[in-house]
């Protein structure tokens, strides 16, 4: 679930659409540490749509100046909405940043790629209040050669959680059918069997979900992480945030 990098991605900014393309957005292997003061910052909403997926996806994204070099932070729209603004004008912050190399050739123009930002926020500590905060939603997304997985541990234990309670309700609303059935057939050919088959079934799309994951976290713990994972553990001794197995306490995961 975290390993594939996807391999286009599609922005629509204001009701408008700008495809991101991979050969113009990779990116170098090695973070950036930057720190400064928060400067021409700016907020917007966007929707980012993977290929082969209806499903837009918003990010609160917010962009500043640390000095010369612009940076995008993406927050999920989700935990924007419910938690305090993670930066303001003049805020002095470390961040763990990731250039593009097809960024920018001048301040106030765009390059021949479509990029306007000369690089994508990993993690930040904002100075003025003590937060911290290390993205991943927004790598299940954007196109780069190399970035943390897209799911920390703790997101995907609320995913599994998601996944059991839709299995038993899927598993409750066909033992509901059958009830019923069994009460009005008054014993003419009943529908019991689609209760096996439905526990089958779901099975089947549990392991096909979660098995790859699974050997994924696995490895991990035991010590051979993949390329994605073994960066993400890069990117939080940079900034002292522990491990993503095993991060410091208070830090927000998007």
């Amino acid at each position: 679930m975290d390993e594939p990098a996807p391999g286009r991605a599609t922005h629509l900014i204001d009701g408008k659409s700008d495809d991101v393309i991979s050969s113009s957005a990779t990116v170098t292997s090695t973070p950036l540490r930057l720190s400064g003061r928060v400067r021409e910052l700016e907020r917007t909403i966007e929707s980012i749509r993977r290929p082969g997926h209806g499903v837009l996806t918003q990010f609160a994204v917010y962009r500043f100046r640390l000095d010369r070099v612009r940076l995008a932070f993406y927050a999920p729209m989700s935990e924007d909405e419910y938690a305090p603004s993670p930066l303001s004008e003049g805020d002095r912050v470390d961040v763990a940043a990731q250039r593009y190399t097809g960024r920018r050739h001048h301040d106030d123009e765009i390059g021949v790629d479509g990029i306007g930002d000369d690089g994508v926020v990993l993690a930040l500590e904002n100075r003025e209040n003590g937060r911290r905060y290390v993205c991943h939603s927004i790598f299940r997304w954007l196109v780069l050669d190399i970035a943390p997985v897209g799911y920390t541990p703790r997101m995907l234990r609320a995913a599994l959680y998601w996944t059991v309670g839709l299995s038993v309700a899927a598993i409750a609303i066909v033992a509901a059918i059958i009830g019923l059935d069994a009460a009005l057939s008054s014993g003419q050919a009943s529908w019991s069997w689609l209760l096996d088959e439905g526990l089958w079934v779901i099975a089947l799309v549990d392991a096909v979900i979660w098995g790859p994951v699974v050997v994924l976290q696995l490895r991990w713990r035991l010590g051979r992480p993949t390329r994605r994972q073994a960066y993400s553990d890069r990117v939080y001794a940079a900034m002292g945030y522990g491990s993503v197995l095993r991060p410091v306490a208070g830090l927000v995961e998007l």
